[in-house]
């Protein structure tokens, strides 16, 4: 029974994570490839051991992701990232970010891969994240908002006229009566609407990006190079208001300040647009009304049939091949010198061709560049390459398996990597 609950288990992530099992190609999960950085609730970023990418690899496997979350304050325990520094596809996520939490002493992993976000219950932690429990953040299930105090509005008011940036220093100016604290839920985003006669622009706070619990934001205009423009400007400890967030069309020559919601709700309500302000301000000669709203959206937990069908889509569409000289460490940046990437056109064929091939019982002579490593989704394989006469013979380096290319992918195989490789 145990011998088959393994096997079934590794069926799974060879399906949901974009590995294959056709002949030659037997890729499987492979975190010794990755690279793997924790964020810790106290700010420390920490390096996690292979063990522990492959324990996070094994606990986002989407096939038991829950629909819901329970109610009740979430303790932040931590938030891995992992990399593939071997592959030069720098712009797609090779996997998905996974954030530890707990609820009511209930532990769950929310697994992010770009857009896709879905959260599972988990038996085990990363042993790297043991010892943070005690230390964790804690979060509401909710998001609030509360007007400042008049304190609070003169220090606000204070902090933007302080000097920001180069020399010549922009100038700040704070309204005073515009600044809200938001005390920011786990997850999700918030979403700024600025609507004019000219139609609406969005502006997104994501709160997973920061990892704070607390956000004050007030409205302010700047000042530099005769160039007026106003924004909401944000702080996550009340100091600085370094963060910007203006609309395209903020250019004006005047503001005729700013009139605040008179009352809001101490909780928001996901999804619904709440007003913060409205103001009036003069722009090539003619006056325009602004305003201002905020609105609080959760993310959509993805889980069952849909989240398999678009993480297998996702990941198994991410490939990548190198040629290498040495052995892969794992660690090695994809600027090595012993490695060799190949196109888009080149990796598909190799993918092509070693479906294709047949199994043998020999193998050639090492090529000058003996290994080739195929990487998708998560997972990865690498083989030796060899030749005899025209003949292209691939082994697998795990299990000492010999390939042999058919006739015509073999002649392919030399006109592309022949002379080089």
């Amino acid at each position: 029974m145990k011998k088959y609950l393994i096997f079934s288990t590794l069926v799974i992530l060879i399906f949901l994570f974009g590995c294959e099992e056709e002949r030659a190609l037997r890729l499987q999960p492979a975190p010794e490839y990755y690279q793997g950085r924790a964020l810790l609730p106290n700010g420390q970023q920490i390096e996690i051991p292979e063990s522990d990418r492959a324990t996070i690899i094994e606990l986002c496997q989407p096939d038991n992701a829950t629909p819901t979350i329970p109610s009740g304050k979430r303790h932040w325990l931590g938030t891995v990232t992992l990399t593939q520094p071997l592959t030069d596809v720098t712009s797609l996520s090779a996997f998905p970010t996974a954030t530890f939490f707990t609820v009511e002493n209930k532990s769950y992993v929310q697994c992010q891969l770009d857009a896709l976000t879905y959260v599972t219950k988990i038996d085990k932690m990363p042993e790297s994240l043991n010892d943070v429990q005690y230390a964790a953040d804690a979060y509401p299930d909710v998001a609030k908002i509360r007007f400042a105090e008049p304190h609070e509005y003169a220090h606000f008011a204070q902090e933007m006229k302080n000097p920001i940036g180069n020399e010549p220093y922009p100038e700040r100016k704070g309204i005073e009566h515009t600044l809200f604290h938001l005390t920011m839920p786990f997850n999700g985003e918030f979403e700024l609407t600025f609507e004019s006669s000219d139609g609406e622009e969005h502006l997104t706070i994501p709160i997973q990006s920061s990892r704070q619990p607390y956000l004050s934001f007030g409205l302010g205009t700047e000042k530099s190079d005769d160039t007026l423009q106003y924004a909401i400007y944000t702080s996550h400890d009340q100091n600085d208001y370094q963060e910007v967030l203006r609309p395209k069309q903020a250019h004006m020559s005047q503001m005729f300040g700013a009139k605040m919601a008179s009352q809001l709700p101490t909780v928001l309500v996901p999804g619904h647009r709440y007003p913060l302000y409205s103001f009036t301000f003069m722009n090539e000669g003619t006056a325009q009304r602004q305003n201002v709203s905020l609105t609080y959206h959760e993310p959509k937990l993805l889980y069952g049939k849909e989240l398999d069908e678009k993480i297998h889509n996702k990941l198994s569409s991410q490939r990548h091949v190198v040629f290498h000289d040495l052995a892969l460490i794992g660690t090695e940046s994809k600027d090595a010198p012993f490695l060799q990437h190949v196109g888009q056109d080149e990796m598909k064929f190799i993918f092509r061709a070693i479906k294709r091939a047949n199994a043998t019982a020999y193998a050639g002579k090492p090529a000058p560049t003996p290994y080739v490593t195929l990487f998708k989704g998560v997972c990865a394989q690498t083989f030796d390459v060899s030749y005899e006469g025209t003949n292209v013979y691939l082994t697998n380096s795990k299990t000492g398996s010999h390939f042999k290319l058919l006739r015509e992918d073999a002649i392919k195989w030399h006109n592309l990597f022949g002379e080089n490789r």
